[in-house]
């Protein structure tokens, strides 16, 4: 009989028999195990070419071979190529994946590729059924038991939600270190309260979820199957066991201690956003009372809304899919029937995308009844020592609840300046302070030639500095107080070795474009008055001492000014640019365009349409540099004239401009670099 005529008869109960006892690996089998045995096996068949088994896929099968060839190959690198390498040829008699003893990997995966050379027949046995049946006959319970006690053990932990990306090396690894435990029916595995450093992956039966209300009642939570994980919550929050639980049948569970899941946690993204994603789906989230809503219209038409939480003062904006999402957080809801609502309304099942933004609400402090937080990572000492001198050169302290003493200074005069004839006025003194600071610039130098001590002035200059950081961050809060809008907090602190101030403006979110670039420049608008009053100054106090720091001060807070309104970092420039092109995260949507989407510009220029706003960015950056340029070539001749340097040598005019340039761009560079 041919190989193709035999192709659709059924192996008779005898032939099975027969093949599985001249299996070396059975062969202590007896008669009635065998027929055991061999009802088990299931028929498969192979056509020419087909791949029965990969190299290092689990081991989920063996096989007997009852027709037909396959040949067995391994994967080499040759020349930093893989190359697969014929290692032996199976024939009618022969087994795929044991030996005479048991099987040939020692590891759970496969260690070489079967493919059929010809159409095949083989009974296959699943390493569950084979588990199953070694538990039944105790006395075979050999190496071969213990085996695929293992390889369970490894598809159970990739089977669970968390873990089923992770690498077949990592399923290894983690199998050594988790711990089998048998709990009897009925008997309570944790209590409400307790204190936890360990989750459970069931393997084998039923675990209720509970919370008790009462000496004598409880409120079910859920019941859980294999394989499913829970008490995961407790190590990833650090907190008490928010529920009991207990076996509602014998019960086989592996145990993992938080030291595994933690390192697991920090090293494999898909891990912990597994994980993130799991607390999220027994949850029912439910939205802060206390958080209002604003709808707003984009520059393209786009209707989005602005959650505005009073309590800590955050905001955070939603798109209609996000709005939609937000509208289902009535505390009824899981994860999954908030998926599924979502899908059905937008036609999109996107689980992900809904416990993304869920997970963000609820660290902002938009959801009440949902607490998400990392498990503390345990970096290298260097790497804390770092970020505590980080925090040390770059510390800030804000002064909370700074709107109700920046609306009584508003109301109690401040609002006058904010009339249209007195910003009039201040224009005028803006503009005429500029031309003074400009025409008094020579005789200043003759100034500082001529004095002694000018070392003094700098001194002076210090105190002078925090006044006008003061002032600038007032022009925001008051400019915002203007529109009706709240000034949450107001602070001071350092960035390294130069002072700084801030004002949380946030509360603009919920206005339009117009009030918020107007907010965005009040600042400079506020610099730009102070250094014409300073310039205007000079022409009218005698005192040369006087004169030259009013001149140095007038200096320092255009220059302040000008570096405000850079595109290249996130300052008041930036913000008023990316209101005025309506485009969030601006910088980081131009880098990306740059690195990847600019080449194909220069290949297709039509799709410069397509990115105005980035492209308008790049435009203003190139601007803002080559004014860097000039305002240092100033600033630079400025200096040479003071020290009676005279230089010919165009090079070394513009080393320093250069200089300074290649500094403002090293940020770009390296973003550019690494979104590419």
């Amino acid at each position: 009989m041919s190989a193709d005529e035999s192709m659709d008869e059924t192996i008779s109960l005898e032939a099975r028999c027969a093949l599985i006892k001249a299996t070396p690996a059975f062969s202590i089998l007896a008669s009635s195990q065998i027929k055991e045995l061999a009802e088990l096996f299931e028929e498969k068949q192979f056509s020419t070419g087909d791949i029965i088994m990969k190299e290092n896929d689990f081991i989920d099968s063996i096989y007997l071979i009852v027709q037909g060839k396959a040949e067995v190959s391994h994967e080499f690198l040759e020349k930093k190529k893989k190359v697969q390498v014929p290692l032996a040829i199976l024939s009618q008699g022969e087994t795929i994946g044991l030996n005479d003893t048991g099987f040939f990997s020692s590891s759970g995966k496969r260690t070489a590729t079967v493919h059929a050379l010809t159409p095949m027949v083989l009974l296959s046995l699943s390493i569950k059924n084979l588990h199953e049946f070694l538990r039944r006959h105790k006395e075979l319970q050999s190496k071969m038991f213990s085996f695929t006690s293992q390889i369970l053990k490894f598809y159970l932990i990739k089977q669970s939600l968390p873990f089923h990306q992770l690498s077949n090396e990592r399923i290894i690894a983690l199998a050594d270190k988790v711990k089998e435990i048998t709990i009897p029916k009925g008997q309570e595995i944790f209590k409400k309260g307790d204190s936890g450093n360990e989750c459970y992956l069931i393997a084998k039966g039923q675990v209720e979820i509970f919370t008790p209300e009462g000496e004598d009642e409880e409120s079910k939570v859920s019941t859980l199957s294999a394989p499913t994980m829970f008490g995961e919550a407790t190590l990833i929050t650090q907190s008490k066991r928010n529920a009991s639980a207990r076996a509602l049948e014998d019960c086989e569970l592996l145990v993992l201690r938080y030291e595994y899941l933690s390192e697991l946690i920090e090293n494999e993204e898909n891990v912990a956003k597994m994980f993130m994603t799991l607390m999220l789906d027994r949850s029912k989230p439910l939205k802060n009372p206390s958080v209002s809503m604003h709808p707003r219209t984009t520059l393209d038409g786009q209707e989005i809304t602005i959650l505005k939480n009073p309590m800590n003062g955050r905001y955070f904006k939603l798109s209609d899919q996000g709005q939609f999402i937000w509208e289902q957080l009535n505390g009824n809801r899981s994860m999954q029937e908030i998926t599924l609502a979502f899908a059905d309304k937008f036609d999109m099942f996107a689980p992900d995308l809904v416990a993304a933004l869920i997970s963000k609400l609820s660290h902002a402090g938009f959801i009440d009844n949902v607490e998400i937080n990392t498990i503390p990572s345990h970096q290298p000492l260097w790497v804390r020592v770092v970020t505590k001198v980080k925090k040390v050169l770059e510390a800030r302290i804000a002064f909370g609840d700074s709107d109700k003493w920046v609306t009584s200074l508003y109301q109690k005069g401040i609002y006058f300046f904010f009339k249209r004839i007195v910003q009039f006025v201040l224009g005028l003194f803006a503009l005429s302070g500029f031309v003074a600071f400009i025409f008094s610039t020579t005789h200043t130098i003759q100034i500082f030639k001529t004095m002694p001590d000018t070392w003094i002035l700098l001194l002076c200059l210090i105190p002078a500095t925090l006044l006008q950081k003061t002032l600038h961050e007032l022009g925001h809060a008051f400019a915002t107080k203007s529109f009706g809008y709240e000034v949450h907090y107001m602070g001071i602190g350092w960035y390294w070795l130069s002072p700084v101030a801030f004002t949380d403006t946030s509360d603009m979110w919920l206005s339009t474009r117009g009030p918020r670039i107007v907010v965005n420049l009040a600042g400079v608008y506020t610099d730009v008055i102070l250094g014409g009053i300073a310039s205007i100054l000079v022409f009218i106090i005698p005192n040369a001492y006087v004169q030259g720091f009013l001149w140095i001060f007038a200096l320092y807070v255009y220059i302040s000014a000008f570096r405000m309104m850079s595109p290249l970092q996130e300052l008041d420039g930036y913000y008023v640019l990316m209101d005025m092109l309506d485009r969030p995260n601006l910088r980081q949507s131009a880098v990306v365009w740059l690195a990847k989407g600019f080449p194909k510009a220069l290949k297709e220029p039509t799709l410069f349409k397509n990115n105005l706003p980035e492209v308008f960015y790049w435009l203003a950056c190139l601007v803002f540099l080559i004014s860097v340029v000039g305002l240092t070539l100033f600033l630079q001749g400025f200096v040479f004239k003071i020290l009676n340097i005279h230089s010919s040598n165009i090079f070394i005019s513009l080393a320093l401009p250069f200089l300074v340039v290649l500094i403002s761009s090293l940020t770009i560079i390296a973003e550019i670099r690494s979104s590419t």
